[in-house]
């Protein structure tokens, strides 16, 4: 599978700002990914050099734009709130995941803290997420959310409806990348996924604890 591929299949983009504008070193990103249990570093690969996630064998690409770290996988280990909270720690984190059905998760967390999760396809309206002045360019993106609510419940109703259906022309995949992007300066390109990069592999079940 061409690399590009996997941004409409399912993949996970993650970048870790640091609070004290150090980037974090691949040791430190490593073990804040596989919680204090074995993980291995490996030299520069591209994607397709590398296998399939395994149980054993977890890959994470991992590199830097200026101060910040990038991470990309084809799974969702830093979806894990467990994972978010370790990466985050000194640092503000934020992190898209999706697959091939659509499920996903639009995730940030600060200081240690998992502050927001929200479905990007169905986000529903900014009220609902407490936390979300934390993220102010998510908070900015407006057309991202549901329309506020109506003080008439039946009009209300009707609103749901037309989001529901305006929703399906909706990039919200692109737009996930793009609030990253703007909040974080990392963009996730098709030169990026072509390039080789540094990676890790953890165990999954231990790092998700």
């Amino acid at each position: 599978m061409n690399s590009t591929q996997w941004l409409g299949v399912g993949m996970c983009w993650t970048a870790v700002v640091p609070d004290d504008g150090r980037a974090l070193t691949l040791d430190q990103v490593a073990a804040r990914l596989a919680g204090n249990t074995p993980y291995r570093l490996h030299e520069p690969a591209t994607l397709d050099a590398v296998g399939p996630p395994e149980r054993d064998a977890y890959p994470l690409f991992v590199d830097g734009f200026g101060s910040a770290t990038v991470l990309f996988e084809w799974d969702y280990l830093v979806a894990s709130p467990a994972v978010l909270r370790r990466l985050s720690e000194g640092a503000r984190v934020y992190s898209v995941w999706w697959n091939v059905n659509a499920n996903n998760l639009l995730s940030f967390a600060a200081g240690g803290e998992h502050v927001l999760a929200i479905d990007a396809l169905f986000p529903g309206r900014q009220e609902h997420h407490a936390g979300l002045t934390r993220w102010p360019e998510l908070q900015a993106m407006t057309d991202f959310f549901a329309a506020p609510a109506s003080e008439n419940p039946d009009e209300d109703e009707e609103e749901d409806e037309d989001d529901l259906d305006d929703r399906a022309d909706y990039d919200w995949r692109a737009a996930c990348l793009a609030v990253i992007d703007r909040t974080t300066g990392a963009r996730l390109t098709g030169e990026w996924l072509e390039q080789p990069h540094p990676y890790v592999t953890v165990r999954r079940p231990d790092a998700t604890r």
